[in-house]
């Protein structure tokens, strides 16, 4: 078998461990605690996470908000058509994925109230780009009309609490259809507390689309297309890595969408404020050039992010950690518990 086979990187989870709902608070979810150097694994709950790093550290978030990019269409023969929102283009046309039953014809129109719609400006694969003729703010229209697009996975209707736990306590920049998920564990009495001990906090912004969590459909992960994200940092950040180096403390990636990022500066030599898109795509053999943590959830089997997991702490390393997660009954996923690895 191939050595780049996503089948490699599979694991057995009980469906009844799939966090289907949040816990009634951040705080209160599990943490555990992975030394790759030993391979010791330590089960706490995140309010302790304040006892894994060091006055001086550098713990980097990611600010981006969950947008309510998910919405149900008509077509003019009255068919059912859901989309789900990618990138915009303009203030008023913007790409979506979408799920219908047949094609979309270009320049047929899509209701999404009364008279109200988008028109079908060109499609591809399942991708879609919709205008909306009138000039209207697309970011207006999804406030009022679209809802949180909760993972698949998650079979129940979205609620009013999803509307705010389904989002950081640090959300800012509106522009994501999937929460950066190893975020929602902090609390803003968690925030203070790492600032009290002199852990330094920075935030960039990368706006998760679908590519963060589209199947990989060939075995062969290298075939695998990882697409496109936007994604803001500023100078402060990179004077703080350096800083943080010089001194021989850690940078602490909160999440992947916080690694690939970060390595996608370091690879590209960017030091300074930048917008841009990456498409980074971080798998075993990659060889990591500014994170010496990672805080993460427990991530999909045969994931791209299972992978920069793996790629991060070594395949073997996660799988037996995840086996032991699994054994101990901790939650999963999205609004799942949670794990930080520490390299060095």
């Amino acid at each position: 078998m191939d050595t780049a086979s996503i089948s490699k990187f599979d694991y057995h989870l009980p469906i009844e461990q799939i966090a289907n709902k949040p816990l009634p608070r951040r705080d209160y979810s599990k943490l555990m605690y992975l030394d790759t150097t030993s391979s010791n694994l330590r089960n706490s709950t995140f309010s302790d996470i304040i006892d894994f790093v060091q006055k001086g550290d550098l713990l980097v978030l990611n600010d981006t908000k969950v947008i309510p990019g998910r919405i149900s269409l008509k077509k003019e023969t009255g068919g059912a058509v859901e989309i789900l929102f990618h990138r915009p283009i303009s203030k008023n046309i913007f790409e979506a994925i979408f799920s219908s039953s047949r094609p979309l014809k270009i320049n047929s129109k899509l209701f999404y109230k009364n008279k109200n719609f988008f028109k079908v400006l060109s499609t591809r694969e399942n991708y879609v780009t919709l205008v909306e003729e009138s000039n209207k703010s697309i970011m207006d229209i999804l406030k009022k009309i679209g809802i949180i697009p909760l993972p698949k996975y998650i079979k129940r209707p979205v609620t009013d609490q999803d509307k705010r736990r389904y989002q950081t306590v640090y959300a800012s920049k509106h522009g994501s259809v999937a929460a950066p998920t190893a975020g929602l564990h902090f609390t803003k009495k968690t925030i203070n507390k790492l600032i009290d001990k002199g852990v330094k906090i920075n935030y960039l912004t990368l706006h998760v689309t679908y590519n963060t969590f589209r199947p990989i459909d060939n075995d062969d992960y290298n075939k695998h297309k990882i697409g496109k994200e936007f994604f803001m940092v500023n100078k402060l950040l990179f004077d703080n890595i350096k800083n943080a180096k010089l001194k021989n403390k850690k940078v602490i990636a909160v999440g992947t969408t916080v690694a690939r990022t970060l390595e996608h500066c370091f690879s590209k030599n960017i030091t300074t404020d930048f917008q841009g898109y990456t498409d980074l795509f971080i798998k075993p053999g990659y060889d990591f050039k500014i994170i010496d943590s990672l805080l993460t959830n427990f991530h999909l089997p045969k994931s791209s992010l299972l992978l920069l997991v793996c790629a991060f702490a070594g395949k073997d390393k996660i799988l037996k950690a995840y086996k032991y997660a699994v054994a101990n009954n901790y939650r999963f996923y999205s609004y799942g518990d949670c794990m930080f690895i520490n390299k060095s």
